[in-house]
């Protein structure tokens, strides 16, 4: 007799959910006999995100500027559909992280992000980024990394260059454009459990568009910031940056800086900076966060020349407010989504009353940022 045994598929599928949901509610910390395979070590770290946010004044107009393209003045300056936008970031990350020296940490990195922009193409950009953090003791590591900006527009200006031989015609109004390199060194040291320092330096060269090399710079930034955990669930940092930047000056084959008729944009600057963070009450077991960062920059302009030769630098100095809100959330499956809301403001003035207006005119600004992002994470 041949017995006929009838599988029942569908209790087969459900017992192995069952088995399959018990294993996966198992602590992570759940021991292994002698006999099992080890836990196989993950090296590399991939994430992808994508950033949509809404823009209230992309290339940082004043009111002035806000309102003559809204009245359709200046035929030449604008090359923009609108002084607003939709922008959205997209970001991938890599990350290689194993013990190569001596049993420390080490990690290498790589990082891209495109920002496109919905209404106004020319203000797309993009930004490549590495990195190596090697850690040479147990509660110290450097990290060393470059960036790359290829391109990035600002806007467009009047080119007096352009001006003196065509007049004031649409055509003088030139674009401002620049790419930009960062060379970034830090070190940072555990001083306690709770508490950490971290020491930074930054060089970055920007080289301007063929009609602006006056403004091509050499930037040193020197900065310092200290974290430090309150409580189990607050969390501070504070800082301070100092910053210099030394401009070419002038752009004629026969010039030099002290001999040139251009603008001179030498300044330096103080950033005062501080955040807090604190941990929420978990939602259906996700983690999630709220914080709050502030900046207050002062910059100060060098240049000896006077307002009639360099109005937009002479006497110059800025006051820069920098606050941004944010939300975050870990959902399950290695995604993370956080909510942000940014202010910054800047206002510009002069010491020369006749020269105040046109300044502030020329450089104040107020805008803010409002989006989300969302993030996965990889391991393998």
């Amino acid at each position: 007799m041949i017995l006929k045994i009838k599988k029942n598929t569908g209790s087969f599928r459900n017992n192995l959910m069952i088995i399959f949901i018990l294993l996966a509610m198992m602590p992570a910390s759940l021991s292994y006999s002698e006999d099992s395979p080890k836990k196989k070590i993950k090296y590399w770290n991939a994430d992808i995100s994508i950033s949509p946010y809404y823009d209230s004044n992309i290339l940082k107009y004043s009111d002035k500027y806000i309102q003559r393209f809204m009245n359709r003045e200046d035929e030449g300056r604008f090359h923009i559909n609108r002084y607003d936008d939709l922008v959205v970031q997209y970001g991938l990350g890599l990350t290689y992280s194993n013990t190569l020296i001596k049993k420390l940490k080490s990690e290498f990195s790589f990082d891209y992000s495109y920002n496109r922009y919905s209404f106004n193409n020319v203000k797309d950009w993009m930004r490549f980024s590495i990195g190596w953090m090697q850690y040479f003791l147990p509660k110290s590591n450097f990290m060393i990394s470059y960036s790359y900006i290829p391109h990035f527009y600002v806007r467009h200006f009047r080119d007096e260059d352009w001006a003196a031989v065509y007049g004031f015609v649409p055509l003088t109004f030139q674009p401002y454009e620049f790419s930009k390199d960062d060379f970034s060194l830090s070190v940072q040291h555990y001083l306690f459990n709770n508490t950490r320092m971290r020491l930074y330096f930054s060089y970055y060269r920007y080289l301007l568009d063929p009609n602006n090399t006056e403004y091509d710079s050499n930037d040193f930034m020197y900065g310092i910031r200290v974290f430090q955990t309150i409580a189990k669930n607050l969390s501070v940092n504070a800082g301070y940056k100092y910053a210099t930047s030394t401009a070419k000056g002038y752009d004629g084959p026969a010039e030099t800086k002290e001999t040139a008729d251009d603008v001179n944009a030498d300044n330096y600057s103080h950033n005062y900076f501080a955040g807090i963070s604190y941990n929420l009450p978990k939602i259906l077991r996700m983690k999630n966060s709220v914080g709050i960062d502030v900046q207050y920059e002062r910059t100060f302009y060098t240049t000896t020349n006077f307002y009639e030769i360099d109005p937009i630098h002479a006497g110059r100095h800025d006051k820069n407010l920098d606050v941004t809100f944010n939300y975050n959330i870990d959902l399950a499956g290695n995604t993370n989504v956080s909510a942000f809301y940014s202010f910054t403001a800047r206002k510009t003035g002069t010491p020369a009353a006749v020269n105040a207006e046109y300044i502030s005119d020329e450089k104040s600004y107020d805008q803010y940022q409002a989006g989300m992002k969302i993030k996965y994470n990889l391991e393998f």
